[in-house]
């Protein structure tokens, strides 16, 4: 089986089309566009109630990349994927160095404060996390039940780190849809570019995929 699903190409282009389209409407912005500046009206009552918790949120991405960079790069060994190897190994830190790049180049800034802010870093990297998990879940023989709490659980955290973010009044919602948005194309992207490069490797059948 490929690593790349089928899909992936028009997720893909659809992101970027997103991605683009937000960082046209910010560039260079100073000021909340109209939909932001509503939006965080509510993530300012959000943080008086739950800005604790939603710091303590967003601290658990470093593990969770670390995490998923050493569980991806070992099971890709395990099953004899090594597409599943290169991709739990870059994808993240391709992921991290794009978003750092964009945050230069739209240069968003927020009334004076010189933090530059789209796209959300942290968006990205938790979308990045749930695709290479998505991903690897789908290569190796393991029960659809495995699958779907998988797929449960990576939605759910990319979730997490995004309310968390908007509730920190860390970034407005643009910035965080933009996150997602690069999580989506630099993860598919590195899948489709990396699967002619291995071909669709069957998984080694004398190997045990390590229970969930």
């Amino acid at each position: 089986m490929p690593l790349a699903p089928s899909w992936a190409a028009a997720v893909a282009v659809t992101a970027l089309l997103t991605g683009s389209l937000l960082a046209a409407l910010v560039w260079h912005a100073t000021r909340l566009d109209p939909v932001d500046a509503w939006v965080f009206r509510w993530q300012q009552l959000a943080y008086a109630r739950a800005g604790g918790m939603a710091t303590i949120v967003s601290a658990t991405l470093k593990p969770v990349v670390l995490f998923t960079m050493v569980a991806g790069a070992v099971l890709g060994w395990l099953v004899n994927r090594r597409d599943l190897m290169v991709l739990a190994l870059t994808v993240l830190p391709a992921t991290l160095t794009l978003e750092v790049l964009l945050k230069r180049v739209v240069h968003r800034q927020w009334e004076g404060d010189p933090a530059l802010l789209f796209p959300s870093g942290h968006a990205a990297m938790a979308t990045a996390v749930a695709l290479i998990a998505l991903l690897a879940i789908r290569v190796v023989s393991v029960a659809p039940r495995v699958r779907a709490v998988v797929a449960c659980l990576t939605v759910g955290y990319v979730l997490a780190i995004a309310v968390a973010r908007l509730v920190e009044t860390v970034h407005p919602l643009t910035d965080v849809l933009g996150g997602i948005a690069i999580g989506v194309v630099v993860t598919l992207g590195a899948a489709m570019a990396i699967t002619p490069i291995f071909g669709s490797e069957p998984a080694d059948r004398t190997s045990t995929t390590p229970g969930c």
